[in-house]
């Protein structure tokens, strides 16, 4: 059976109560404000309150101008110095020719040695080929057994043995 629906002519606007309490609540705010606001004007003030705009404000005086530059020969000046300085940094530039094969090899491994450049050997061996990683080879009178126990026992504590 079909539910059949009662229409009364009446509608509600859509979202009418969807900020109803919002509504409510300001029409309740604002009747609860005062009606008046407090102040009060004696009787014929404004009758005889009377006052000219053209009496308290004198147009006729200008205020004092300076000038940021007071003479046009300090932007000469300044305009020759600065095209002077120009012309003098053109001609006094050095024709150094510094090339990689200008450096030696006690500049560059400083220069790396002293952190300016942050260069690890991973970085270096990158840059190698395999035969030329294969020619490097370590004098054994750097690094001896007993300096490498040393330096594993110093550094090197029981986690990390564990770990690998």
């Amino acid at each position: 059976m079909k539910e059949k629906k009662h229409n009364t002519g009446l509608n509600v606007p859509d979202g009418y109560f969807d900020n109803f309490e919002d509504r409510m609540m300001l029409k309740v705010m604002e009747e609860s404000l005062p009606k008046s606001n407090g102040f009060k004007v004696p009787k014929g003030y404004f009758e005889q309150f009377e006052v000219s705009p053209s009496h308290t404000v004198d147009t006729t005086s200008q205020p004092a101008v300076i000038s940021i530059f007071r003479n046009k020969t300090l932007l000469y000046v300044s305009g020759v110095a600065a095209s002077l300085l120009l012309i003098i940094s053109l001609i006094n530039t050095k024709d150094d020719n510094l090339s990689m094969d200008s450096l030696s090899a006690d500049t560059v491994e400083a220069y790396i040695n002293d952190g300016v450049a942050d260069i690890d050997a991973y970085d270096v061996m990158a840059l190698l080929s395999e035969e030329e990683l294969e020619s490097i080879s370590i004098p054994s009178e750097i690094i001896s057994e007993e300096n490498l126990e040393a330096y594993l026992i110093d550094n090197l504590d029981e986690t990390s043995f564990l770990i690998e």
